[in-house]
């Protein structure tokens, strides 16, 4: 029998597997990404009937916090203190011809956007806001607040954004607070999407590509 768990978690593991792949060929990282989109959404997809309602309750508001969520991220990254060396995005239009450019920044876009915000909420709060409360998780109203359940599950979310940390943490408790608000995975998924989807669009206005970095460890 399959655990209840398991269209939260498996579009997750799935995800951070195929992104650990990629820290071994940082080059190829957009030749990956097309790969990575599909294959979640795939996961995603097939226990879509096993989710809970999805539909965002309050659309317009999300979208509101989607844009906080950008302004805070990209507004705070220059404060940020990096004892490493700094993030260095690629540029697909300098690694690759313009329609394969284009096709495979298309991809990321898509991913970004669309696939990735599902996928985290799914996880994060979806599975682990909740499990954390209670092993049998399903039993747990969505947008239950308890402190040590959301502290944890932004910390542990801010943990995986690598460097960038800091951000994820100020965006991650401005998410954790619209999900308690709303109840809905649908509402932070919209929110989590459109800061997703503007911070893509930023990075090819600005040709400023670091949003866009590989986290997963780099193996030289």
């Amino acid at each position: 029998m399959k655990s209840p768990a398991w269209p939260f978690v498996a579009p997750f593991f799935l995800f951070m597997a195929i992104l650990v792949v990629e820290g071994y060929w940082p080059d190829g990282h957009y030749l990956i990404y097309p790969f990575k989109t599909l294959a979640v959404a795939a996961v995603i997809l097939a226990s879509w009937r096993s989710l809970p309602s999805l539909r965002p309750v309050a659309p317009g508001l999300s979208v509101l916090v989607g844009v906080v969520g950008v302004v805070l991220w990209i507004g705070l990254d220059p404060w940020l203190v990096r004892y490493d060396q700094p993030l260095v995005g690629r540029d697909p239009f300098l690694l690759y011809p313009p329609i394969e450019a284009w096709a495979l920044y298309g991809f990321r876009v898509l991913g970004i956007a669309l696939c990735v915000p599902i996928m985290e909420e799914l996880f994060w709060r979806g599975f682990l806001m909740r499990w954390l409360i209670v092993e049998n998780f399903t039993t747990v109203p969505l947008g239950t607040y308890r402190p040590l359940s959301f502290w944890l599950t932004t910390a542990c979310f801010a943990s995986v954004h690598g460097p960038e940390w800091p951000l994820a943490v100020v965006v991650g408790i401005l998410y954790g607070a619209w999900f308690v608000r709303t109840k809905s995975l649908g509402s932070i998924m919209l929110a989590h999407g459109v800061t997703n989807f503007l911070l893509v669009i930023y990075c090819l206005f600005r040709n400023d590509w670091h949003f866009l970095s590989i986290v997963a460890p780099v193996h030289r």
